[in-house]
């Protein structure tokens, strides 16, 4: 066969001597459509709607455009002395003893030998299937994503299927072509799987870590978002049990990952309030809103980013909500604590979802409302209604877990958190300190509680914070316990999160801003991580950015704690909105703290005799300060931010 189309990446026609012959491009993309046809014959009609479109006109300019193009076409193949397509009056077919095709090599009756056959797809596939080719016609766009993903699927297997043989001889190829998919589909779980694996088995543990590091941060950079469920189970398996890993081509077997430290008893884990999420009942189906049917997955997914109750899948919430026994029994048989119902009724044009939240124990209704409006707006406020629900059904039931502790002689471990956690919703040493003594009293329960170690390391940052004097075992103790949170819980954020702020007041900007990806890739709307990491931008010097993701924090947290406001205003002074910064600082429950912000503030407005009552209210608090020594330990990236602040509180009056 003397020609033949190269398909991937760009594509050419390929003459006897190995030179490219030229050849329209339009004609290039209906040979190869033609050659994915079992018949290898298309109409007129559709091979124009396919390389343009129907358009208007009911396709006639199509035609047109088909008429024109085959004209080229004959013209061509008479120069080439070669017939690729045979042109008939109302058909057009592939002639397919005259060219042959790259892919053909690539099918799996090819070769039985699955090394073969990845070394095939390592020589041909370039690139994408006709990565320089384009269709005007939707169908024809269609056709050109389903082949470049059916392809790319083919070297996935062909790829899974070599490692699963793989020897230390094959190991290079191996790599290659992982890194080759990796060029071709950034985001394939297999290719960086296969590639973690290689390295695992040549004991290089360090570059598996760094290829998975730099993998998610390419998702939540660029997509927003985690890697799958299966990579993280792969991960664990693979960093936690790095000794046991002895094959590239399988996986761990259960008593390979069962061998090691015995998982803790359950009885020794936290025990998390338990939420049921009730389908809604309805009279009728709401013909007119038609997001509902997606209402409590999506609820569900959101408070199950919060880390302080256990959520019933919805399958399981559905599979009870129709089981015929007594609800009581229903629910004390699959241990539920809270329940939130949900009730649609629509009248007049008007769609209204009613919401309850029950404590099942007492009985007690903590939470009600309800959220009505015409069914074409709801696709507008859906998010919004969604947020709302759970922040409500997480706030309330977080309080009745508080007030439930007065009752108890001796918290358990969950309750001794959540008691640390409400004992940081003021920014103050003594606040810090007991938030600390709670912490430990549910680490002394449990052990392995990544949250409470976590919480433990930011106790420590925020000491650091507010002392000011520079202490550099807190920071280095902040680091110890919020890596130990990630080694207990790496898929939890609390870890990242206070990882994020100990590096960020080393000076380590870079690293800070990494570890804050990781964790906002693990809780997109955890408001706390949201707002340490404005903070870190405020220090990095990117204000603009910071203030938009405080506004963020302060909408998911509206009852925020004081670091919110101090952060908003760090924003504000930076981007010399003093009054604003002000007016931040005002809303602190303890304003305090925040005194040498409000003094510089008031000083760069010219307010100087609020100034200097702000001026003296700290220095009360910390009688050494000196703006010099505090701006040598506090890390700023930028010099123009230091010198705004130096500016500023040196005309406020401080030394």
């Amino acid at each position: 066969m003397a020609f033949g189309l190269k398909t991937f990446g760009e594509t050419r026609l390929i003459g006897p001597g190995g030179q490219a012959a030229a050849f329209p491009d339009k004609g290039l993309l209906a040979i190869a459509f033609l050659g994915f046809r079992p018949s290898g014959r298309v109409s007129r009609t559709e091979l124009a709607s396919f390389l343009w479109g129907e358009g208007d006109d009911g396709g006639t300019k199509a035609l047109g455009n088909l008429r024109q193009l085959l004209s080229r076409i004959r013209q061509r193949q008479r120069e080439l002395e070669v017939s690729f397509l045979d042109i008939e009056s109302t058909d057009i077919a592939l002639c397919r003893d005259t060219i042959g095709f790259d892919f053909e090599d690539l099918q799996p009756a090819r070769s039985e030998d699955a090394i073969a056959r990845l070394d095939a797809f390592l020589r041909i596939m370039s690139g994408q299937f006709l990565a320089d080719m384009d269709s005007s016609s939707e169908t024809g766009q269609l056709w050109l994503l389903e082949r470049r993903d059916f392809w790319l699927a083919e070297f996935a297997s062909a790829l899974d299927d070599a490692a699963a043989l793989l020897s230390h001889p094959n190991s290079a190829s191996i790599k290659d072509a992982a890194a080759r998919l990796i060029e071709l589909d950034p985001y394939s779980d297999v290719a960086h799987q296969i590639l973690m694996r290689v390295y695992a088995k040549e004991r290089r543990l360090s570059q598996a870590r760094l290829i998975y590091d730099r993998y998610k941060q390419q998702l939540w950079s660029e997509l927003n978002t985690r890697p799958s469920e299966d990579m993280l189970r792969f991960a664990r398996l693979l960093f936690n049990d790095e000794g046991r890993v002895t094959s590239v081509g399988q996986e761990l077997t259960p008593e390979l990952a069962g061998s090691g430290t015995p998982e803790p008893a359950l009885s020794a884990r936290p025990q998390l309030p338990r939420l049921l999420l009730l389908p809604p009942k309805r009279a009728e189906e709401p013909h007119g809103w038609a997001p509902i049917s997606g209402l409590i997955e999506d609820i569900t997914i959101g408070l199950s980013r919060i880390k302080t109750m256990a959520i019933v899948a919805p399958h399981t919430a559905r599979r009870i909500a129709g089981m015929a026994i007594d609800e009581a029994d229903r629910l004390k048989q699959f241990d539920v604590s809270y329940v939130l119902e949900t009730r649609l009724h629509e009248r007049n044009n008007e769609t209204a979802l009613y919401a309850t939240l029950v404590h099942v124990a007492s009985d007690e209704v903590l939470w009600s409302e309800r959220f009505r409006g015409h069914p074409d707006d709801f696709p507008d406020t859906y998010s919004e209604l969604i947020a709302r629900i759970v922040l409500e059904t997480a706030g309330s039931i977080v309080r009745k877990e508080l007030s439930k502790i007065r009752t108890v002689s001796n918290p358990t471990a969950y309750q001794n958190f959540l008691l640390g956690q409400h004992s940081l919703s003021v920014a103050d040493l003594p606040g810090i300190r007991r938030a600390r003594k709670f912490f430990r009293a549910a680490l002394h329960d449990v052990s392995d509680y990544a949250s409470a170690m976590a919480g433990l390391a930011r106790t420590e940052h925020l000491e650091w914070l507010l002392t000011a004097r520079g202490d550099e075992e807190l920071l280095r103790l902040a680091e110890t316990h919020a890596r130990d949170a990630i080694r207990i819980g790496a898929d939890d954020a609390g870890g990242y999160h206070q990882l994020g702020v100990a590096k960020l007041y080393q000076g380590h900007f870079f690293e800070s801003m990494e570890a804050f990806l990781e964790a906002e890739s693990r809780a997109p709307s955890h408001a706390d991580l949201i707002a340490d990491h404005a903070d870190t931008l405020v220090h990095a010097a990117d204000p603009i950015l910071a203030l938009d993701k405080i506004k963020r924090a302060i909408e998911l947290n509206p009852l925020c704690p004081d670091l919110y406001w101090w952060t908003a205003a760090g924003a504000n002074y930076c981007l010399e909105e003093y009054g604003e910064a002000i007016a931040c600082i005002g809303r602190m429950a303890d304003q305090a703290n925040a005194g040498r912000l409000a003094a510089a503030a008031y000083a760069m407005l010219g307010d100087q005799r609020s100034a200097r009552r702000e001026m003296r209210r700290t220095l009360a608090i910390y009688p050494d300060f000196t703006v010099d020594d505090w701006l040598m330990k506090v890390p700023i990236r930028e010099k123009w931010k230091r010198d705004m602040l130096r500016d500023g509180m040196r005309k406020a009056g401080f030394k």
